[in-house]
């Protein structure tokens, strides 16, 4: 811990009250101004009864005993007790005023090559680093107080309270000193609220920028989505009209049927696009919310809903469930996500294979839920691998959907803040796995 630290966090920080500044939301730009108030006041002590010690020794007057010990008795333990209340702007007020008050009186008491004409500068200085750009009203008070203190000043000859030639021998030097300490001191406090202040808009541009980033991409899809969707429910809507045209003049009641379930299929397809848009919206608009799951059972209850697929009977289904903690996770996302690599799984096997299996694994453990669903179908080109999660991407003449589904799935596996990766070989296997937290309560 360096010493800058050392003094900032078990001296100064004893006198701020970190945790009404935290309940008032208090930006840290504002702490490191108090951190220089409280700072002030123990270097001002410090040099104050140092200049005292010292003065006696060399015969300084009992006048300015007096008043460094009224402004240190009285100014610096009230602003201590004012800035640990959290009464922080009234504090920095009345260190200005009254610390402005005292250097009047000792400057008109020890005559104008004191240096407190210099010393008088520490006003406008401290006015800058104690205050923001949106309290200009404080830093102009400063001014006028300190402007107004050089002119009554300089009128009176630095003579108001008539020269005191005892305290004139090391005066020069010690304000001297005493005014580049207080200065190094604000800049410091100034060169560090702006390094801040620059590091907070740089975090805040990148994050625009990323912002920025996300919505290009979104708009280009949304873009996409728009011609796209409305092609993709048009389409059924368009066949349904000539179904309806044809069953007005067809008398076979055979084909009739037919016809009803060509248009029934035309209707489920519909309400299957319908129903992606719905869950892309819902996936987009509401925010996790992790319960346990049995994953086993919503394998089991998602195989049974997917049991109307023409090859459902005949297919093996294998459950590997390794598991030692509870899960939590979103219960409708993660459902989605399950359901449509299952369905696909169905959807895409190899007619010609007389054994179709689908095998879903799962590593549960306390951090991360790793779940895989694998078939011995048709698989995906080494090609096509990279595009299968894009919108409206179809990979092979079989699909009839929309192009939404694994989209969809990878969208909803951001949202559960996990990844998602294909490994697929042509005419031999796909496995798609993801990776999402445990979100144990």
């Amino acid at each position: 811990m360096n010493i800058m630290k050392f003094i900032r966090l078990k001296i100064l920080r004893r006198f701020i009250d970190l945790r009404g500044l935290s309940n008032k939301s208090i930006p840290y730009d504002e702490i490191i101004r108090l951190e220089l108030l409280v700072a002030m006041c123990l270097i001002a002590l410090t040099c104050g009864m140092s200049y005292i010690l010292v003065g006696i020794f060399v015969g300084l007057s009992l006048f300015s005993i007096l008043n460094y010990l009224i402004f240190f008795l009285t100014t610096i333990p009230t602003v201590l007790y004012l800035t640990k209340k959290g009464y922080y702007n009234q504090a920095k007020l009345i260190m200005m005023v009254l610390g402005s008050i005292f250097m009047v009186i000792k400057a008109a008491s020890i005559g104008p090559d004191s240096g407190m004409n210099l010393s008088m500068m520490i006003t406008i200085f401290a006015a800058f680093a104690f205050y923001s750009i949106e309290d200009y009203k404080y830093i102009l008070l400063a001014l006028f107080i300190t402007t107004g203190s050089i002119v009554f000043l300089e009128m009176t000859n630095y003579s108001y309270l008539e020269i005191d030639p005892s305290t004139n021998k090391y005066e020069y030097e010690f304000n001297y000193a005493s005014t580049i300490l207080f200065c190094i001191l604000f800049f410091y406090v100034i060169l560090r609220v702006n390094q801040y202040i620059n590091k907070k808009l740089s975090r805040l541009n990148n994050k625009l920028i990323s912002k920025n980033r996300k919505l290009g991409k979104i708009n280009e899809e949304l873009d996409s989505y728009m011609y796209k969707a409305s092609h993709d429910m048009r389409a059924p809507i368009t066949s349904m009209m000539g179904i309806l045209a044809l069953v007005r003049i067809e008398k076979d009641p055979e084909k009739m049927s037919q016809l009803i379930e060509l248009q029934q299929n035309c209707l489920t397809k519909l309400d299957n696009h319908i129903h992606q848009i719905i869950n892309l919206s819902k996936n987009v608009k509401t925010e996790l919310e992790p319960e346990k799951i049995e994953l086993k059972d919503m394998v089991e209850q998602i195989f049974e809903e997917l049991s109307f697929f023409e090859n459902a009977a005949n297919t093996e289904k294998v459950i590997q469930i390794n598991q030692k903690v509870d899960f939590y996770s979103d219960p409708y996302r993660l459902r989605v996500i399950v359901n449509n690599l299952i369905s696909n799984a169905f959807k895409y096997a190899r007619r010609e294979e007389e054994n179709s299996q689908i095998i879903i694994e799962a590593q549960i453990s306390a951090t991360s839920a790793t779940i895989s669903v694998k078939d011995n179908g048709i698989g995906i080109p080494e090609k096509q691998q990279s595009k299968i999660f894009d919108m409206f991407y179809r990979g092979t003449e079989i699909s009839k959907g929309s192009g939404l589904g694994l989209y969809m799935v990878k969208e909803m596996v951001q949202k559960l803040n996990g990844s998602i990766s294909v490994n697929s070989e042509a005419n031999r296997f796909t496995s798609i796995t993801f990776i999402v937290p445990n979100q144990l309560l």
